[in-house]
């Protein structure tokens, strides 16, 4: 199944990174894989806007195309894991 490309999703997450004070993100993928992303410095989004690359604190990455992404949503409370 394809998804087509919605720029409402990298929209929504530009606005969730740049909010003040920065809550966490919940980012949630068509499959129901989530990830949380504690901090601005563990997230970029690519400036067409069509792929998200995601740290974790040892440095690793995922390069996720924004057309599997779900959902996103402001974690209540702090995280300390990107997982």
């Amino acid at each position: 199944m394809a998804a087509k490309f919605s720029p409402m999703i990298a929209d929504e997450l530009k606005e969730l990174m740049h909010a003040e004070p920065f809550q966490p993100v919940r980012i949630v993928m068509g499959n129901q894989q989530s990830f949380v992303v504690a901090h601005t410095d563990y997230l970029m989004l690519s400036p067409d806007r069509q792929s998200v690359v995601l740290y974790d604190e040892q440095g690793r990455f995922k390069i996720i195309n924004t057309h599997q992404i779900r959902l996103v949503e402001p974690v209540n409370g702090p995280s300390s894991k990107t997982s």
